[in-house]
């Protein structure tokens, strides 16, 4: 099993490839995990699913935007565990605009939380980690980050400047035992909790794509169909089980082989 008796941290446990990972964790044979989410109620039956299931967990409260927040949940989770083998970080916000509707409080809303957030995880996992002399930690980023697409410019920035950070944060934490690395998924059916995204204003592009372009998202990727959230989560396990244990600052692209045509 690929986490046999680890402990693990996941944010964005309330719902989708969060969730799904922490789930899969655990059938790999993650003993512990600390599920982190702002979202408490879906966090907390994340957190009772994964006990059902035989492991120890527990449910933060944690806004990905706050650092202090941060801090107290990787705090709590050193308290609750005594150590940290792998943390995940998976949660953050998508939002597509133009870019003359972003203000700067948007900015901060999405980069805080994107960039910023994942940021300080993988600062307070460090943390604990070099002192372990060892550890893995997958970040999350996304392929609008590498694939140029209409509204995804704040997006791009923040998600693009993921992958960068790890690659540098691999080649500091490798001589201390601890990887980093990075998933990109591709277009994916997600569940959210919450529903809070910021508003989007519509799009005003000058040519529009087809009418159903969303809807046929799925046919315009190279295997001709959505990403499951498993396919994602399944990433995010190996990267951080010993399975990976030469892979470090590594960028992970989990979309199918990519998009042909990706005009919507």
């Amino acid at each position: 099993m690929l986490m046999a008796d680890k402990t693990v941290l996941v944010t964005g446990t309330a719902s989708g490839i969060g969730r799904e990972t922490a789930l899969l964790a655990v059938r790999e044979g993650a003993a512990k995990v600390a599920c982190l989410d702002v979202h408490d109620q879906n966090n907390e039956e994340t957190a009772h699913e994964l006990e059902k299931m035989g492991a120890e967990a527990i449910a933060l409260h944690v806004d990905l935007g706050d650092v202090d927040q941060i801090r107290t949940g990787f705090k709590s989770t050193l308290e609750a565990f005594g150590r940290l083998d792998a943390s995940a970080h998976i949660g953050g916000y998508s939002w597509r605009g133009e870019t003359l509707d972003v203000t700067e409080d948007l900015w901060n809303l999405v980069m805080n939380v994107n960039l910023r957030g994942t940021f300080f995880c993988c600062q307070e996992a460090l943390r604990i980690m070099y002192p372990q002399g060892s550890g893995a930690i997958v970040n999350m980023s996304a392929d609008a980050a590498f694939n140029p697409i209409y509204g995804f410019a704040l997006q791009a920035a923040g998600k693009g400047g993921i992958v960068n950070m790890t690659k540098t944060l691999a080649l500091e934490a490798a001589p201390r035992g601890v990887r980093v690395n990075v998933v990109s998924p591709g277009i994916c059916r997600t569940q959210k909790a919450g529903a809070n995204r910021p508003f989007q204003p519509p799009l005003k592009r000058e040519t529009a794509p087809p009418s159903d372009a969303v809807e046929r998202l799925g046919d315009m990727t190279a295997i001709g169909r959505y990403m499951t959230m498993e396919e994602v989560a399944n990433a995010f396990v190996f990267l951080c089980s010993d399975r990976a244990s030469g892979v470090s600052g590594d960028l992970m692209f989990v979309n199918g082989g990519g998009y042909p045509t990706l005009e919507y």
